[in-house]
């Protein structure tokens, strides 16, 4: 099984991943938003920043669950 359908089958059968998995997509949009918005001012620089380190979090969290899910089903 690829990486892919890993993702998959987690995002279909483990609520928890599908939540860490929106959560980071939901961020990723945020922070594309944001980015768009001119000018740049020191505050919403600093938000930014915030937000991809959140995003990052997850992804760790993401990573950890595809990780163990490899590990279990070898």
């Amino acid at each position: 099984m690829d990486r892919e359908q890993i993702i998959k089958e987690l995002y279909e059968k483990d609520p928890e991943f599908r939540e860490l998995k929106d959560k980071h997509e939901e961020l990723d949009k945020k922070i594309r938003k944001l980015e768009k918005h001119h000018p740049m001012t020191h505050d919403l620089e600093m938000e930014i920043e915030k937000l991809k380190k959140e995003k990052l979090r997850y992804k760790d969290m993401i990573e950890m669950k595809i990780q163990e899910y490899m590990k279990a089903t070898k």
